[in-house]
């Protein structure tokens, strides 16, 4: 088999916990220099530190979804008016036209995932 086609050479290392310049999202379509081996139109992943009390305001996405893992904390999310408590090692999956918003109920370690990476597909209410 001939694997030259499968090495683009497009790879990164790094340290997700390193907020950067994007607020903690470190793959996506975001990246301005359009030669980062993270930038792709295929999905975006943010690492954040939440403390007590801070919120995700209420918000939708038209065209991507979104996957909230907890790492470790507590979070209450609200997804079309109900009401989900998320724990250490839990996770929330939103489809796309879905109001979501949330509230840490203790300092909480996230990671975010969209697909796709559309960064202007953010609607919020």
């Amino acid at each position: 088999m001939d694997t030259s086609k499968l090495k683009n050479g497009k790879y990164y290392s790094g340290k997700f916990t390193d907020p950067g310049q994007y607020g903690g999202w470190f793959v996506g379509s975001f990246f301005e220099n359009h030669d980062h081996p993270c930038k792709t139109d295929q999905l975006e992943i943010m690492y954040k530190e939440h403390k007590t009390g801070d919120i995700a305001s209420p918000h939708y996405h038209k065209l991507k979804v979104e996957l909230i893992v907890i790492l470790n904390g507590k979070a209450k999310y609200n997804v079309n008016g109900n009401e989900i408590i998320l724990l250490s090692g839990d996770f929330l999956f939103v489809d796309v036209n879905n109001i979501i918003s949330g509230e840490f109920l203790e300092p909480t370690k996230i990671f975010a995932i969209h697909s796709p990476s559309i960064v202007s597909d953010k609607t919020v209410v």
